[in-house]
């Protein structure tokens, strides 16, 4: 009988334990920051896959320490995602595996937009330097998104960019399934009259807006004489973007305007109150006036509650600009910091949480105003600014000064703010421009505002658009196009874009200039501590021999 209880309870029982955990799924997440629990909104994405999709992943091969740990960190979360659908399949690729050639390899994956990534280990005896391709393409046979596994930021170390790519790879497959999945997009407008932005300068903005809405453009001079046909049409728009308007609104256009945002429509706003004519700036003479730009929309604004200020600000944190000096065979080209482009820093809201920094170029002041409305900060200057009064002539001249720390002696300035809740209309007890029957007084909407027309604006080379954010002078990439792409999204309603992308993961950084100064302590004590421990432990071993062997 002991030995058939004996014989269960040691072969029976287990094997009956391990049979069944082979249909139990159990996963727990110890971790503080529940790095390894998908978002909800990402199970239901996973859900709604309709077709199979294919996943290639080339962050394979043999890699540097730092990237084998993303790899792992992507392996976990897609077997994470394969618990919630079975229309995902995964596969690893060396794209060095089997080439011959690894410059013909690197043009080749350049020309389908996979650039690779340098990346430099400093041995004993030399330094290496590897090439790996962080990227994933997701396909369903019938769309092919690229996806790049690298996120960082102006400024960020190494250890902080990867630990900044580590928790954001989530929403970059997040961001994927939701394109591939979307199939009613909602619709908003770039406005075209007024002399806003030309197509080419924002083509990057709205061809990274593509996959998500479905874009249009709304001339509000198109029918001059059926103004309440014009409002319908803009009625149709949930949100209409303002980039860089040069001509003054008339008075029926203030009012199209004012109605659309009364009944609910969002407004996005990028405009200059100060205008500088940048061609007369970098040419031989180097020097332009910066004065007022008469757009005839300030009495709305100051309605809604906030006023942009005639005035260009200076910032001691701020972008570079790129001069010659020396002529013909000697000339070179120089970096200068040149404090008319702050690098604003963006606020601790949903929408630039996280975001690098962002490019300003001759911003102004915003004043925030009591009114009915909400005001957010969501973009300023640092805490080194100075507030320059226009008309003021600005000279290239200024580069080659000294930047002092006491002359930026005025603390951060508002660039761009979110209205949100009541707003009343511009037109509240006024005479109308034209008679409208469902007039709206007050209405419950949102807008944001940036005191910097050129904010959306991409640089050309060769007349063909660059990517938004990029200064191809000094090879610099700033937040704008994040920026403004959580701005859009935030006013559109896709709230789970940011909420996901805002994912914060804790990981420790290593202070390597400390390891650095310690490492010959270090290597001392791991040393010298086990022998100490083996011979305490010896001791105590002889000890209790002699002492219980001795009688």
């Amino acid at each position: 009988m002991k030995k058939r209880l004996s014989l269960l309870r040691n072969l029976f029982f287990p094997l009956i334990f391990v049979i069944t955990a082979q249909w139990i799924d159990l996963r727990l997440d110890l971790t503080q920051d529940q790095r390894y629990t998908l978002n909800s909104s990402t199970i239901e994405s996973l859900v709604n896959i309709e077709k199979p999709l294919r996943i290639d992943v080339f962050l394979s091969g043999k890699l540097p320490a730092e990237y084998l740990r993303l790899l792992r960190e992507i392996k976990v979360l897609f077997k994470n995602m394969q618990t919630h659908t079975d229309k995902i399949s995964i596969e690893y690729i060396d794209p060095f595996e089997g080439a011959s050639n690894s410059a013909v390899l690197i043009d080749e994956m350049n020309k389908f937009g996979i650039s690779p990534e340098y990346v430099r280990s400093e041995n004993i005896q030399a330094i290496e330097q590897r090439v790996v391709f962080p990227w994933a393409i997701v396909n369903d046979g019938n769309k092919t998104l690229r996806i790049p596994l690298i996120t960082y930021n102006l400024g960020d170390s190494h250890q902080e960019k990867m630990n900044r790519s580590v928790a954001q790879i989530e929403f970059k497959f997040f961001d994927a399934f939701i394109k591939i999945n979307r199939k009613q997009k909602k619709a908003l407008a770039l406005l075209t009259s007024h002399a806003t932005s030309e197509d080419a300068k924002i083509a990057d903005l709205l061809k990274s807006l593509q996959p998500y809405y479905q874009l249009a453009s709304f001339d509000l001079k198109a029918l001059e004489n059926d103004p309440i046909k014009t409002l319908d049409n803009l009625k149709r728009f949930e949100l209409l973007v303002v980039s860089n308007p040069k001509n003054s609104f008339s008075k029926q256009e203030k009012y199209l305007l004012d109605q659309h945002l009364m009944n609910g429509g969002k407004q996005l706003w990028m405009i200059n109150p100060i205008a500088v004519n940048r061609d007369s700036l970098f040419n031989q003479q180097g020097s332009t006036v910066a004065s007022g730009n008469e757009l005839n929309i300030a009495n709305a604004f100051f309605k809604y509650g906030f006023r942009l200020e005639k005035n260009l600000v200076k910032d001691l944190y701020c972008a570079p600009i790129v001069l010659a000096t020396g002529v013909h065979n000697q000339a070179q080209y120089l970096p200068i910091p040149w404090p008319y482009y702050p690098l604003a820093q963006a606020t601790n809201h949903i929408i630039g949480k996280g975001i690098s920094n962002v490019l300003f170029k001759f911003p102004s002041v915003i004043d925030t105003l009591k009114s009915t409305a909400k005001k957010t900060v969501l973009v300023g200057t640092s805490d080194f600014s100075k507030k320059i009064q226009t008309p003021i002539s600005i000279s290239l001249k200024e580069a080659s000064e000294k930047l002092l720390p006491s002359y930026f002696n005025q603390p951060s300035q508002i660039l761009g703010v979110l209205l949100s809740g009541t707003l009343s209309s511009a037109f509240e007890n006024r005479i109308k421009p034209f008679e409208l029957h469902n007039n709206i007084e007050k209405g419950e909407s949102e807008m944001i505002i940036f005191s910097e027309g050129t904010l959306a604006e991409n640089q050309l080379d060769k007349g063909q658009p660059l990517e938004l954010g990029y200064d191809k002078w000094t090879n610099n990439f700033y937040g704008n196009k994040a920026f403004l792409k959580n701005s859009i999204h935030y006013l559109m309603n896709d709230h789970k874009l940011l909420y996901i992308r805002n994912k914060e993961i804790s990981l420790p950084i290593f202070d390597l200039e400390s390891v650095a100064q310690r490492s010959n302590s270090w290597r001392i004590i791991l040393f010298s501590l086990p022998l100490i421990l083996l011979s305490g432990i010896g001791a105590i071993i002889f000890r209790f021999r002699k002492a219980k062997y001795s009688q």
